[in-house]
């Protein structure tokens, strides 16, 4: 495949023999994305190459795959294409459209708030590319500035399909998956791990939100910080932080971003379809505008005013104040020093200095009765008062008197109201922290901060790490009483089940003692063993010693004794004959033997001469000695028959030659050998007789 050896992309890298590897172009957390370039078909790509140390990681693969085959169902001009999928070595990588351009995040970045028509314009080109991959039955999970990208011609393209995902989940985003993009994170995911469409439409509506006004709608020094607020705080709109931004407009984001999924957009159609409408409404004027941050009032630090007795009574024995969302509107109940309850309204932003004039102009005035509620400034140890209809202002000191008064008679007269208050009333109320995910040494702590009771029970989950929250009972959110209890499921990781030692076990056996346990049996490349008996398990893989339920045990199962062609040696001189037959894994044996057509030294012959053996079976070589040498019989004037007997019995052949014509007296003149010579066995000598 790939002629690089190294581990870490470089510039000329080719991947299957196809695509160059150029300059990088972005680095994430799974992969880094690289100009690249098809070789094959002639054009520039986006190369995302998986990390190297993630390529090992199953789970990783498997998003990585999910994209691949989740975008390549979307054709649509507003979402990137993707090209190919493939593996080159330990490099996965996807080949993608490439875009020219930047992201969404880079431009609000530069530019720091975006126009009205800008803004509506790109939020449109999402939601046409959102609508496209939910007809398909996609949910993005993971819309945001970074995901958002704007080629030259300011057409948006959305990218990572299939990439927002929980690992070792399908539908949900847990612990620090979940943590990752919490600034555009919807309710419902937070609260209960779930993700439909109108998740999607919540974090194009935070996107939005963050064109128009530069920033996140919820900040936080953690992110548990900001999730919480996703669950608790409805988005505010952006014309309380820059002016510019048209009341529609604020309706459109806090329609898309409400906290409960069914008072949100039924569709991305429909949220398209109101802002293509919402921008052909509006002034040309309108859509022109940047927004401009609101410089702050000269009352925006005013305190708040508030008449929950469990303030004051927080004020008196130092002890925390139960959770009340932020920006709560309308009025705050209070309690009288006679138990009724009365209804105070909000802080209406009124400066000090309104106070103070309206307390110096009634300062001699005189109070008939007393006043039927006390309203407390809690910041900074600031407190204020606010009378019925019909009464008259107290001068500054007549209030702080009558907060004394009032102190006093809580103190000495009513104290049991205060301590029903704090302990079985509104006062003893606590609101359940987000917990979910969370260590559990941190969730405890966080409950124990808010008075709650905490109860533990463990449970194996495939998605959580363990030591972990799986959940909270009551959920987020719910209101308990000072004391009450919270029921956490706390995650033990991943069931695993021990991985039985299989050597030696006939293959069913194995799988059978492997599936009992929950697990799979994989059975890689057979092997050839001298020493374990076909279908038998030779090994098995030491990667864990304990597996998840479905998790994997790969064995290898002998074929049994290895068959192995016997070479020809026939004719080979006698040493190279052995070594190449001991290599091949054989026994050698031999004997000599006279040969007077194979040289001194050479094979003779060998058994068996073909065909095959097992390693270690014996071949038998028969090497030649040369040819026998014998000695001539002297046969001289010896009679032929004589002669011709001699000589054949000592291994000759006989040759006899008349040349004196019919012999008279039939004797041996003349014989080719020399008489007591030696000659090869077999050989032919030739008598003359006379």
């Amino acid at each position: 495949m790939s002629s690089a050896t190294s581990t870490s992309p470089g510039i000329s890298l080719l991947l299957d023999d196809r695509y160059r590897v150029e300059e990088p172009i972005a680095r994430g957390g799974m992969a880094t994305v690289h100009r690249g370039h098809d070789e094959r078909l002639d054009r520039v790509v986006a190369l995302k190459i998986m990390h190297p140390h993630l390529a090992m990681d199953e789970d990783f693969r498997r998003r990585f795959g999910r994209e691949a085959r989740s975008a390549a169902r979307l054709a649509h001009r507003n979402v990137v294409g993707v090209f190919d999928q493939g593996e080159d070595e330990d490099r996965i990588y996807l080949a993608m459209e490439l875009v020219e351009g930047e992201t969404l995040r880079a431009r609000i970045v530069d530019r720091g708030r975006l126009t009205v028509g800008e803004s509506l314009e790109i939020t449109a080109q999402v939601l046409e590319a959102l609508v496209a991959a939910h007809d398909a039955g996609i949910v993005h999970r993971d819309i945001k500035p970074e995901n958002i990208l704007l080629d030259r011609q300011d057409t948006v393209k959305v990218a990572d399909f299939g990439l927002a995902r929980a690992i070792g989940t399908n539908n949900s985003s847990t612990g620090a998956a979940l943590l990752g993009t919490v600034a555009y994170i919807s309710p419902e995911v937070v609260t209960r791990g779930e993700a439909d469409e109108r998740s999607d439409l919540y974090s194009l509506g935070v996107v939005l939100f963050e064109m128009l006004t530069g920033r996140q709608p919820f900040r936080g020094e953690q992110p548990v910080h900001v999730a919480f607020q996703h669950v608790h705080e409805d988005i505010p709109a952006p014309s309380t932080l820059v002016s510019g931004v048209p009341r529609e407009l604020d309706s459109l984001i806090t329609w898309a971003c409400a906290r409960t999924v069914e008072q949100r957009p039924a569709s991305a159609a429909d949220l398209l379809r109101a802002v293509r409408e919402l921008s052909a409404t509006l002034p040309a004027a309108v859509l022109a505008v940047r927004p401009e941050e609101v410089e702050p009032s000269d009352t925006s630090d005013v305190p708040r005013l508030t008449a929950s007795l469990d303030e004051v009574a927080a004020d008196l024995d130092g002890g925390p104040r139960p959770f009340r969302p932020r920006g709560a509107a309308g009025a705050a109940p209070a309690q009288d020093a006679g138990g009724s309850a009365a209804e105070v309204p909000a802080d209406d932003g009124a400066a000090d200095g309104a106070e103070g004039s309206a307390d110096e102009e009634h300062a001699d005035a005189e109070e008939d009765e007393t006043p039927r509620s006390v309203v407390m400034r809690t910041p900074r140890g600031r407190r204020g008062r606010h009378l019925p209809q019909g009464h008259r202002r107290r001068s500054r000191p007549m209030a702080f008197l009558s907060g004394l008064s009032l102190v006093a008679v809580l103190l000495c007269g009513a104290w049991g109201g205060v301590d029903w208050y704090l302990m079985t009333g509104p006062g003893a109320d606590r609101t359940v922290p987000l917990v979910t995910g969370t260590p559990l040494g941190d969730a405890e702590a966080e409950l124990a901060a808010s008075d709650l009771a905490v109860h533990t029970e463990e449970r194996f989950d495939d998605g959580v790490p363990a030591g972990h929250v799986i959940s909270a009972e009551p959920s987020t959110g719910t209101t308990l009483k000072r004391g009450e209890e919270v029921r956490l499921v706390v995650s033990k990781g991943v069931e695993t089940f021990p991985v039985p030692a299989l050597e030696g076990t006939e293959l069913e056996a194995a799988r059978e003692e492997v599936e009992a346990l929950g697990l799979e049996l994989v059975e890689d490349d057979p092997e050839h063993s001298e020493t374990v008996p076909k279908g038998v398990v030779i090994s098995q893989s030491a990667d864990a010693e304990a597996l998840p339920a479905g998790g994997e045990v790969h064995v290898v199962v002998s074929q049994g004794r290895q068959p192995l062609s016997v070479p020809d040696q026939t004719g080979a001189p006698a040493d190279s004959a052995q070594s190449t037959l001991e290599a091949a894994g054989f026994r050698v044996t031999s004997e000599k033997a006279h040969s007077a057509s194979v040289p001194s030294g050479s094979v003779i012959s060998q058994s068996p001469a073909s065909g095959s053996l097992f390693r270690g079976d014996t071949v038998h070589l028969v090497t030649s000695l040369g040819p026998e040498m014998v000695k001539v019989p002297d046969v001289f004037r010896k009679p032929e028959d004589e002669a011709r007997a001699a000589l054949e019995k000592a291994g000759f052949s006989v040759e006899v030659v008349h040349d004196k014509g019919e012999p008279v007296f039939g004797q041996v003149y003349e014989q080719s050998a020399e008489a007591g010579g030696e000659l090869a066995k077999g050989s032919t000598i030739t008598i003359k007789v006379f």
